[in-house]
């Protein structure tokens, strides 16, 4: 009671003084109210403003970093593809080898006595060791008579010598899904599909659908033979399977052959013939007896690439146009001897070599299918009576068999045959995702 009473009389008594100085009180209360806002902004700086702490400067020995370095891999093959007017010491001048090391190569006898000239678009390739010296030259000759031999060469010490060892070849399957995205021929170039793919892919399916007028987001996957020597692709076979999708429609081509006598077309997914071909084939009841492609000659050891068939038959046979067309030349041609060549589409032509005679026709004529252009003999570079047959798309050769020759219709055991085979191309075609480009080697 006594302290209530303390304070009550204090509070009375600033009470009466605030009455008597009213100025000088509400002057001091602004001065403390001054200093108590001082106050706490002095503590809440305090809090926000963290210690400050002062940098030191550290160093540190650390032990030497050792860096191993392997060596460069620099064995492996180069390629260079033959263009209009090239030579051989123009090609090789493109792989920064020197002078000396041309003459030397452009001395020896296979090269002077064998190679008259490069074909445009066919792959020159080189092989260097290790330490990037150049061990290796392989391509194929044109020996201007529808086949190409393969020059194969090797360096010991500081000569060139003929690589004369044990042909070992090795075909694979190459499997490529393209998506379009300007055009087709632009996408599959990109892609890495050669060039005699893409025209036998466009002949193939003319009948179906122009490949020129796929459009982006079209989807094209192909299954097609690539041929290896010395671990180097060469050349390519046959397509094996194809498929192209656009808007929404899937259109389907299997290879196929009863035999082994490379005599395969293409079917539909029901064993249907894709295409209608040729009415005819240019000689009647003749056999086929070197087919399209690489094959191996088993005296001369080497192996050898044939640009169309050659028919077995005897000399005098009538030769007949197997469809209808306009002579664009006849005459001697190199090492083909008499020949003819018949333009029948915008893309298509045939040749017909080593006649022993022309019938009476002359360039720019139009013929039809079954007309005779002339008769089977042996002129040119050829060992014997025979028809060789070639079919070119946009000047690139393909097989004849598979474009355009008559297409037999599959009997019932050939048919049972073909959808054997036709299920597992479809499969493999259906492993690849629709991806822009997708490259697969499979063995």
């Amino acid at each position: 009671m006594a302290f209530t009473k303390h304070i009550y009389y204090i509070l009375q008594l600033i009470k009466q003084r605030i009455r008597k100085h009213p100025i000088r009180w509400v002057i001091s209360a602004i001065i403390l109210l001054f200093f108590l806002i001082l106050l706490i902004i002095g503590l809440t700086a305090q809090k926000q403003n963290p210690t400050r702490y002062h940098a030191e400067k550290v160093v540190i020995n650390l032990p030497d970093v050792s860096i191993k370095t392997m060596p460069s891999n620099q064995n492996f093959w180069r390629d260079e593809v033959v263009q209009v007017g090239d030579t051989i010491d123009m090609v090789l001048k493109r792989f920064n080898i020197s002078e000396a090391e041309i003459k030397r190569i452009t001395s020896l006898d296979i090269i002077q006595k064998q190679v008259k000239h490069l074909q445009v678009n066919q792959v020159f390739s080189i092989l260097t060791d290790n330490s990037g010296k150049l061990t290796d030259i392989q391509f194929f000759d044109d020996d201007d008579n529808g086949e190409k031999n393969l020059i194969a060469l090797k360096k010991s010490g500081e000569n060139w010598q003929v690589d004369v060892g044990s042909v070992d070849t090795e075909t694979l399957l190459t499997l490529k899904a393209v998506v379009i995205k300007t055009s087709a021929r632009g996408a599959l170039a990109q892609a890495g599909v050669p060039v005699e793919i893409r025209e036998s892919l466009r002949e193939i399916f003319r009948d179906k659908i122009d490949i020129n007028t796929l459009e982006s987001g079209d989807k094209i996957r192909l299954i097609y033979d690539s041929l290896y020597y010395r671990g180097q692709q060469l050349a390519t076979g046959d397509i094996r399977a194809a498929e192209i999708s656009r808007y929404g429609n899937l259109y389907q081509a299997y290879f196929y052959e009863s035999g082994n006598d490379g005599n395969g077309q293409y079917y539909d997914i029901a064993g249907k013939p894709l295409r209608k071909g040729f009415s005819s084939a240019p000689v009647e009841g003749a056999r086929i007896s070197s087919p399209f492609g690489i094959r191996f000659h088993p005296i001369r050891k080497t192996l050898r690439m044939h640009s169309g068939i050659d028919y077995a038959v005897a000399s005098g046979t009538p030769i007949r146009a197997p469809s209808d067309g306009v002579v664009t030349s006849i005459g001697v041609k190199g090492g083909y001897g008499n020949a003819i060549m018949l333009r029948h589409n915008a893309s298509m032509e045939t040749l017909y070599g080593h006649m022993s005679a022309f019938a009476n026709i002359k360039a720019g004529q139009h013929v039809r299918s079954g007309d005779i252009i002339g008769y089977v003999g042996s002129t040119g570079v050829s060992t014997g009576p025979h028809l060789h047959y070639e079919v070119l798309i946009n000047g690139q050769a393909v097989n004849p068999t598979s474009v355009a020759l008559p297409t037999k219709t599959l009997n019932t055991h050939e048919l049972a045959d073909f959808k054997k085979k036709q299920r597992v191309w479809k499969q493999q075609l259906s492993s690849v995702p629709n991806q822009s480009v997708t490259i697969t080697q499979m063995d």
